[in-house]
This record gives structure tokens, sequence and C-alpha cells, in this order.
């Protein structure tokens, strides 16, 4: 099949079954897909909005909305001309364009018993989702959320790879379930984050408040463990070995927000947030994390650009090797 094809008749309502199939699993396989329907859809919207006036496009925007709602990043936008907003909501739907197609995709299918919707980001996206039941989900870059159009039976299940931080709506007699590779966390009602890249050794699940319960195929012969608020949970893919730790859940947190403060913050805090905001793996020399405290504020900035501030404000300095940052001493 060719893609340029599909995502045409995708786009114009006219792709079957099969297509749609093909356009969901091609959307999922790597980042440069993602950015070419991207490109396609920035023009579809354009051209569209050229010849919808201006009630039509709102009520578009704000079906769309209903579901999806931008980070305050986004949200600076929708002051500007609307020659110039058609272009910007162009590129605020396209943050969750893939999740909205997988959306649609199992909107147009043929009734079945289970119908399973895509949610998708890509490598500079992040953003907030409201799931069926009422729950919400952060979704944060290079991140896929598979879950049901709704949920029934006895429990709620949703499947992650990438990262996310869900507040669960409390529901005792429906417990909500999160599968991460081979780890499976239930909840009934709290507000937790689960790491689970595919690429990366390491599971992460911490919890802000309420409590989980950890267990899955890595368990085998061993207990579940419960989570109380303010711990890390992880799991590495490689040594089978788990661990469980006391730490500041903003630290994991924060890449929700619109912007990081740091106010002599340890550098040890510093690293964790940056990874969780640029998704780059960070390794700091101990000595350097202790005595290193620094003060900046992330928005819009580049990983480079706060590097170079970094290694201008304090003894700094850094490298790449195999797509890892490492921070040490400055000579």
């Amino acid at each position: 099949m060719n893609s340029e094809d599909i995502i045409s008749k995708y786009l114009s309502k006219s792709a079957t079954e099969e297509e749609k199939e093909f356009l969901l699993q091609w959307l999922g396989k790597k980042e440069e897909n993602r950015k070419q329907f991207k490109k396609a859809y920035d023009l579809w919207l354009y051209t569209n909005a050229l010849l919808t006036d201006d009630t039509e496009m709102e009520t578009a925007l704000a079906r769309l909305k209903e579901r999806t709602s931008p980070t305050q990043k986004e949200r600076r936008y929708f002051s500007m001309p609307r020659f110039y907003f058609i272009r910007i909501a162009a590129s605020i739907l396209l943050l969750f364009a893939t999740g909205y197609v997988g959306y649609q995709l199992g909107n147009h299918r043929e009734p079945s018993a289970i119908t399973m919707n895509h949610l998708l980001t890509g490598t500079d996206g992040k953003g907030k989702y409201l799931l069926p039941d009422g729950s919400i989900v952060w979704l944060n870059a290079s991140s896929v959320l598979k879950y049901p159009e709704t949920f029934t039976g006895g429990k709620r299940k949703v499947y992650l790879e990438g990262e996310a931080l869900f507040e669960i709506k409390k529901d005792k007699k429906h417990p909500f379930f999160v599968e991460a590779g081979g780890l499976d966390i239930e909840v009934v009602g709290t507000r937790f984050l689960v790491n689970n890249y595919p690429q990366k050794s390491r599971i992460e699940a911490v919890l802000v408040n309420g409590s989980v319960k950890v267990s899955g195929d890595y368990f085998t012969g061993t207990k579940a463990r419960i989570l109380r608020p303010g711990e890390l949970f992880t799991y590495n893919k490689q040594t089978k070995q788990a661990g469980l730790y006391k730490v500041d859940t903003d630290d994991y947190t924060n890449w929700i927000h619109p912007k990081l403060v740091f106010d002599k913050t340890n550098l040890a805090q510093v690293i964790i947030n940056l990874q969780k905001w640029f998704d780059v793996e960070i390794v700091a020399m101990p000595e350097l994390v202790r005595n290193t405290y620094m003060s900046f504020t992330v928005r819009r900035e580049s990983l480079e650009e706060v590097l170079t501030y970094m290694s201008l404000t304090a003894p700094v300095d850094y490298k790449w090797e195999n797509d890892i940052l490492y921070l040490f001493q400055k000579k």
C-alpha cells in the first residue's frame, strides 16, 4: 500500500477499513511517518479552512477540544488573527494528530467486542487527554497510550509505551490498570506516573497520592508491591532487579507544566527534571551532583541552550556518547 495515497483517502473519508488499519500501524512505526502525516494534515486543514466560515471552524475545534486539551504553552496562540490562527491551530491539533487518527479509526470501524484507540505523541509533543471514564492522563513525548473506546466489564485497563501521569477517577467497583511492559499497576482512584519506554532498560512507577499495587510478569515467585505516596518503584528489565525509593514526586511530574523553575536546586533534582522535559538520559559523577546547585528557568529553550547556560554559570561541562548526555566537572 502507498502511504501517501492512504493519507489522502483517509483525510477525504474514503479509506477502507483495511487502509485505516494500515495507516494506524504505519504511524506507530517511526517518527518520520508521523512528521509526513503532519505535513499532509497541515496542508489539508489550511486548505479546508480557506473554504470554511468562522462558525464551522470554531465548531470543529470545539469538538476536538472536548477530548484534547493543549498545554499552556500552546494556549498563548489563541489571541492571534484568524489567518495565523488557522496555521497555529493545525500545529496544536497535530500535537495529538496521530492519537486523533487512532480515535477516528476506532470510530469508523464496524462494531466489535473491543475497539482499541491509540493516542501517540511525537518527539516534541506532550499533552493532556480525557479518558472515556473521566480520568485524566498527561502523555509525555514519544509515547503511545492504547485504551478501549468504552471501558466494559469489571475493570478499566490501558496499555502504555513511554511516559504518562495519570489522575484516575475513583471507582472501587471498577479498578484501573496500566500495563507497562511486563508490569501491571492497579489503582482505584489516585495520581501516579508510569515510565515505560521500550528502548530503556528501566520501568518506573511513582505514586503522588492514593495507593497502587504493582504486579505482573516480573513478579514470578514474589509478592506484588504496594506503593505509598512519595515512593518510586523501579524494575530493570535486563538485570531483573527491583528497587523502592523515597523521592520528591514533583521532580518526576514537573514536565506537565509550561515551565521548569530551579531555585538553588541540587544538580541531582535538575537532572531528573531535564530528563523528563527533554526525553534524554543524563549521567553525572556523584561528587559533581552533591556539590552543585543551580538557579534558572526553562520555557521554550532547547536542550543545547540549557546546557550552554549551565556550563557558563556553574563548573559543569558535558559531552554526548551513544545518545547519553554525560555531565562532568569543568577543568
